[in-house]
């Protein structure tokens, strides 16, 4: 059994919890500014583990990259082009949007 809370972002379809593609785009922006893991992990409802495997897939892609921010910290960062996935995810949705607006 899963449990989702009230914060979930529904998927792009609106057909329920979110996707993978879905929860890359929350976390492409999330770290738009620079982000350590735990805040990625908070502001996007993930796991530790999860947390972990995204931003490996995400950096391995080259959607983000590693910044060492004031603190010494390890902090992550989109990139330009992560910049553009997140771009045509929101017109993906809005196209979505749009469909379920004429209903």
């Amino acid at each position: 059994m899963q449990v989702y809370d009230s914060v979930s972002k529904q998927s792009v379809t609106g057909w329920g919890n979110r996707d993978w593609i879905d929860i890359l785009e929350n976390i492409l922006e999330t770290c738009e500014s620079g982000s350590l893991k735990t805040h990625v992990k908070y502001r996007c409802n993930l796991g530790s583990d999860k947390t972990g495997q995204y931003i490996r897939f995400l950096r391995d892609h080259s959607l983000i990259k590693s910044v060492q921010g004031s603190s010494k910290l390890q902090m992550f960062k989109t990139t330009k082009k992560g910049k553009r996935y997140v771009e045509a995810y929101k017109q993906i949705e809005s196209i979505f949007k749009e469909r379920y607006k004429q209903k």
